[in-house]
């Protein structure tokens, strides 16, 4: 019978390399362990991925990092171990009936039952239940809130992480591509989205979602029944993680017609902007200027933000959201940071939004010394079919 590997398998190098990051950190803050949560959703489950190549699709999974020794991957029955062990990273794989006691078991295995262990995800996701049962399982551990260092850690792309999510751009820019023949007038969006999924996982993406929006713009949705018609203007916004795991977001505006005037200059202003938060991604400035540059533009065409705290911009990798937050969790950009951005926009006319507001850009940008790199599209343009 024919066999195959899972594709997302680090280097040997990278995952020293992530180890030796992780450790160092722990041993600047005195932490002895980590207890690295996750859940199978597209925003937390790159965490236990990033330390051991198991990307998890359902329940609750943990892996034990300790200072010196093997890490230890334990997960709920929910989900089981066959799949996970395919990774090969790790060498002991636990599925226990009580995970957070398990992890006690562990600690005290390795001589730590009087140690600091760090916990990654206490700050957002970690089970109060799991929680409770590792502090009655060690009550003598002094249990610290590690989420931060981890993240901080992994926001850093390495040269190998910034070519699988260069890998993941490509396939998305071959998605799009095909997609193109399937946006008709006469079509339903869901049709349109479906294939959009089935070229995604064909090409090798684990997981993502495709979102179209239509004007009158409302929201972006997986689909509706609705029919696109010849005069819609459609944006289809693809967010996936690759071969890899590591995720991107892209999105293009569609139309039969050529843009009217307002439609002409609105995008235009969306263009101007894009490139200026672009410009703005420079190593060593804080990523709320990437704010400042979005505003110095929407303000020259009479426009605002103003009120608007969904993010502009945020951190991305194994997981389609890590820090920073744009707006909401600040930090010093670096080289070797990958940012999503789709800058955010406020309509004081609620029929102007709902004509231009889906009308937008998204895309990855690697920070670096003098400024922002695309990843996946070098030129934004408004891309008007045949009917």
């Amino acid at each position: 019978m024919s066999q195959g590997t899972v594709s997302h398998i680090t280097s040997p190098a990278e995952r020293e390399r992530r180890y030796n990051a992780l450790r160092e950190e722990m041993s600047a803050n005195g932490i002895e362990a980590l207890v690295i949560c996750s859940r199978g959703d597209e925003f937390v489950r790159g965490r236990v991925q990033y330390v051991s190549d198991i990307f998890q699709w359902a329940g609750r999974g943990f892996v034990v990092l300790p200072l010196k020794g093997e890490a230890v991957f334990i997960v709920d029955p929910l989900w089981g171990l066959g799949y996970a062990m395919m990774g090969g990273w790790l060498d002991d794989y636990r599925m226990p009936p009580n995970a957070g006691a398990e992890i006690g078991n562990i600690l005290g295995d390795l001589g730590l039952s009087n140690s600091s262990v760090g916990v990654v995800g206490l700050a957002d996701i970690t089970a109060v239940a799991d929680f409770e049962d590792m502090k009655a399982a060690q009550p003598g551990v002094d249990w610290q809130d590690a989420t931060d260092l981890f993240d901080d850690v992994r926001a850093i792309k390495s040269a190998e992480e910034i070519e699988a999510t260069r890998e993941t751009g490509r396939i998305m820019r071959r998605v799009f591509s095909a997609l193109e023949a399937e946006i008709r007038p006469g079509v339903q969006e869901i049709d349109v989205l479906a294939e959009a999924h089935r070229l995604a996982r064909q090409l090798g993406c684990m997981e993502g979602i495709a979102l179209m929006g239509r004007a009158p713009f409302r929201s972006f949705t997986p689909g509706t029944r609705g029919v696109i018609e010849e005069d819609d203007v459609m944006v289809v916004d693809l967010e996936w993680g690759g071969p890899s795991g590591y995720w991107v977001e892209v999105r293009r505006v569609y139309s039969f017609r050529p843009p009217n005037d307002a439609q002409r200059r609105f995008w235009e202003t969306r263009v101007e902007s894009f490139a200026a938060c672009v410009d703005a991604m420079k190593a060593g400035e804080s990523s709320e200027t990437i704010l400042a540059a979005r505003d110095r533009v929407y303000a020259a065409h009479g426009q605002n933000a103003d009120g608007v705290i969904s993010y502009t911009a945020h951190g991305i990798g194994v997981d389609s959201l890590e820090p920073p937050w744009v707006p909401g969790k600040e930090r010093i950009m670096q080289e070797g940071m990958m940012i999503n951005l789709h800058p955010a926009i406020a309509f004081a006319d609620p029929e102007v939004g709902a004509a231009l507001g889906g009308i937008s850009i998204a895309d990855n940008v690697l920070v670096t010394a003098s400024g922002g790199e695309r990843i996946t599209d070098q030129v934004d343009e408004w891309i008007v079919l045949d009917a």
